[in-house]
């Protein structure tokens, strides 16, 4: 519509010129142009092809060409028309339509220099013409089809974002189906600060409350406040970091703790603690899976007290054979090599199973606690007697047992509980020493916690050494690695639980370092324990 118009208003201009070159061209020009604008807004115009589309530019050309010889070539007054047609070919998509344009456009632009020979300055005059509008057309359908290239880039990136979008709100809606049917875990949504968002149905079950009434409550306010201050004490943390655990610094929580329930009773719940990044409408902050563990507890305390039970029916009978053992041992009466022999081997095993005994026993008692009797002691001396004990042990194994370190190592200790996790480090470094390897126990003063005292005992032996997929279950009561069950190592897997846990209640830390073929070092690290009036 603009080019029509100043076409037709320059042919009036020009038709008013007395000396104009042909009026008839002029005018057949103005026809021209006309003629393309009714063309198009006909209603045929978008069903035309993509390429016949360009006639009609192509025509704005054709009617300057004819206004340029109507007007007088050696004028090339309406040259600059040209550009105004060129420019809509350029805004096409690709390069066909520039292209054709640059040369409908040459063509006019040039027709002086073919119909007026003789005239140099023509050909300057053409060729500049032809640079000038050609460089304005690239520039600006350059600019056009970035524009459009970006358009696309827009246009697709929004449809994957609505595709994205769409798979997330289904992704969200399954995921919170799959949470509300997930009726026997708790799950929760937190906050920063431990305050609860969310929560599923199960873990309305589970805690006893109703969502509403879970949401905006700390989560450390439902677990017990004695045990929570107990280990806010132990690890001079903030009641929430205790509770988070490893998600606090952006790993994974899992621990055990009883909660408190609305009628005063408390239940025994393991929870796994994430970080959640921000989800709109929650901000960032954990999520908490919880399981109510009742029933392996109510399982293990049955398992304890029949163990408990058979232990203390052992026992008696084994301390009978003993006993009778031993005077058998003081009769004088003689004895040939043969018997001797015999009486040795009764004697070597009913120790062997009084010490099986003993080890279930405590394993029961340790579902209840452990008393403790505390007292200044030196962990030296400790360790001395645990190395006399598991020397006959070690002579007969061909391993050799050595203490590193020398000097006083005080602490406020029990001397038994002390004692019997040496003696089961000492005793699992022997079995799993080849004969003529060593055995080495170290003991060093290292700070406590709050600055206090602690002492340090490291156990390495020169054993074949633990898997690092077993690592992590070797404290498991009853657990037994592979390569202790193939080489049929004496044992039912009681001796590492036994000193985790009374390390543990020590207030101390149990790590063991293994590599497959290189050995085996345990190291428990234990420090003052309270003494009564502290």
């Amino acid at each position: 519509m603009p080019t029509t118009v100043l076409l037709l208003l320059v042919t009036a201009a020009l038709l008013r010129v007395a000396d104009l070159e042909s009026r008839a061209l002029a005018l057949a020009a103005g026809a021209l142009a006309v003629t393309v604008q009714l063309a198009a807004l006909g209603p045929w115009w978008a069903r035309w092809p993509p390429a016949a589309r360009y006639a009609l530019p192509l025509g704005h050309i054709v009617a300057v060409g004819l206004l340029d010889l109507g007007a007088g070539l050696e004028l090339g007054l309406v040259d600059v028309l040209v550009l105004l047609p060129l420019l809509s070919l350029s805004l096409r998509p690709g390069s066909a339509g520039i292209s054709v344009g640059l040369g409908a456009s040459a063509v006019v632009l040039f027709m002086p220099v073919l119909l007026v020979p003789g005239r140099p300055y023509v050909w300057l005059q053409g060729g500049i013409a032809v640079l000038v509008v050609a460089y304005l057309a690239w520039v600006v359908h350059a600019i056009v089809e970035d524009e459009r290239r970006q358009g696309q880039q827009l246009e697709q990136a929004r449809t994957e974002l609505a595709v994205q979008a769409r798979e997330l709100r289904a992704s969200r809606d399954v995921l919170n189906s799959i949470v509300q049917a997930a009726t026997e875990q708790a799950i929760v949504g937190m906050d920063r600060h431990g305050v609860v968002l969310t929560a599923n149905s199960g873990a309305e079950r589970i805690l006893d409350r109703d969502a509403e009434e879970l949401v905006g409550t700390s989560f450390t306010d439902l677990v017990d406040p004695a045990v929570l201050a107990q280990r806010v004490a132990r690890d001079a943390s903030s009641p929430l970091a205790v509770v988070l655990g490893a998600a606090a610094s952006g790993g994974t929580g899992v621990s055990e703790w009883p909660v408190v329930l609305p009628d005063g009773s408390s239940r025994p719940l393991e929870i796994v603690v994430t970080p959640r990044p921000a989800i709109e409408p929650l901000p960032a902050g954990f999520v908490l899976v919880g399981t109510d563990v009742s029933a392996r507890h109510e399982e293990q305390r049955l398992q304890d007290e029949f163990i408990g039970l058979v232990s203390h029916e052992l026992r008696t009978p084994l301390s009978s054979i003993l006993s009778y053992l031993e005077l058998l041992r003081l009769d004088r009466a003689p004895l040939s090599e043969d018997q001797r022999g015999y009486l040795e081997v009764v004697e070597r095993n009913a120790v062997r199973l009084r010490q099986l005994v003993d080890d279930l026993l405590l394993s029961a008692q340790l579902v209840h606690g452990l008393s403790w009797a505390p007292e200044e002691l030196d962990v030296v001396e400790v360790v001395h007697a645990a190395v006399a004990t598991q020397q006959p042990a070690a002579r007969a194994a061909e391993v050799e047992l050595r203490i590193a370190g020398d000097g006083e190592v005080p602490l406020v200790s029990d001397a038994q509980r002390l004692g019997q996790v040496v003696d089961n480090l000492l005793s699992n470094a022997v079995k799993h020493s080849p004969p003529g390897a060593s055995v080495v126990v170290t003991i060093e003063r290292v700070p406590g916690p709050d600055g206090g005292r602690a002492a340090a005992v490291r156990v390495r032996d020169e054993g074949p050494g633990i898997a690092a997929d077993e690592l992590a279950r070797l404290t498991e009561r009853f657990y037994r690695t592979r390569d202790t069950r193939r080489r049929r190592v004496r044992g039912v897997g009681l001796g590492l639980s036994l000193v985790k846990t009374i390390v543990d209640e020590h207030g101390g830390t149990l790590t063991i370092d293994s590599t497959p073929g290189a050995g085996t070092e345990v190291r428990v690290v234990v420090p003052d324990l309270p003494q009564a009036g502290d």
